[in-house]
């Protein structure tokens, strides 16, 4: 697909009535008889959507059975002329976009669908990795050493048994350390606790913008699933682990707020120093 050839666009859209219910609505369907330029394409995904962010979906990643249903053949294997779709989370308005080939053209398709109801499978690397598509949106400057290519502080090092990303780009306001943490009321503990585990809750959802987003068959979750309680909570830092944190005269350290073991015995684990730079390290057995 040339993202950045000029073409002529030839709209067809299925408009919703006023007594269709949402969750019947009928896909919209924009048509182009050539490929979507870059700019026509996601200026109609920025158009359906909003403004809020779409999620790029995997072909290779778990499939959702609501997303399944919109892009495979009867025999359950993704269809030869899909070539992209985005997933759009919004309560109530959730919404599947799908690229597909039409003759010399494309189509861009709209789904509403309803809450994904995939039960949390757990995590894998998808071996084997392919550097060129896992790390399509980097260059490399150095023998296994990547850059990205819009922010040079976003970075991948890739050694013979780890993987680690790692955005360095320290806050010019640092986050206030809590002082005298152990001598606080209980309830201004847990309130305390309360505001570092939402800041860690933000600085997870960075990082997996950063780093999960920015590249593409590196695990079996598709983006979505990062963002999920039911697939992420029991990985994520612990109130016992915060406290500890905020009880320590060094609270500008790093800090370990996502951990996985896999069943292969490789690890997954996102880090945080409260002061605006994030690593992620996948060390591999």
């Amino acid at each position: 697909m040339n993202f950045y050839k000029n073409i002529s666009l030839y709209f067809l859209a299925f408009a919703l009535t006023a007594l269709t219910p949402l969750w019947a609505a009928k896909p919209v369907e924009f048509r182009s008889s050539t490929a979507f330029s870059s700019e026509a394409l996601f200026g109609k995904l920025d158009s359906v959507g909003g403004g809020t962010t779409w999620m790029e979906w995997d072909a290779d990643g778990i499939l959702d059975p609501e997303i399944l249903s919109l892009v495979a053949d009867k025999k359950g294997n993704v269809r030869s002329d899909v070539e992209h779709g985005w997933y759009l989370n919004v309560p109530g308005k959730s919404k599947f976009a799908v690229l597909c080939k039409k003759g010399s053209g494309e189509t861009l398709t709209f789904y509403d669908v309803s809450k994904l109801s995939t039960k949390p499978v757990p995590l894998q690397i998808s071996e084997p990795l392919d550097p060129k598509k896992v790390f399509r949106d980097y260059r490399e400057t150095l023998q296994g050493h990547f850059v990205h290519l819009d922010d040079t502080n976003l970075q991948v090092t890739v050694r013979e048994n780890e993987i680690q990303f790692s955005y360095l780009k320290p806050d010019k306001q640092a986050l206030s350390p809590v002082m005298n943490f152990t001598s606080l009321p209980e309830h201004q503990k847990q309130a305390e606790i309360q505001s570092r585990r939402d800041f860690y809750a933000y600085e997870y959802s960075l990082m997996v913008q950063a780093f999960i987003a920015s590249t593409r068959g590196l695990f079996n979750w598709q983006i979505w699933h990062w963002y999920n309680p039911e697939w992420i909570s029991k990985k994520q830092i612990s109130e016992r682990e915060i406290a500890a944190i905020l009880a320590s005269p060094e609270q500008g350290k790093f800090v370990k707020i996502f951990g996985d073991k896999l069943s292969d015995g490789d690890t997954v684990e996102m880090f945080s120093n409260a002061h605006g730079s994030f690593i992620l390290t996948i060390r591999r057995r």
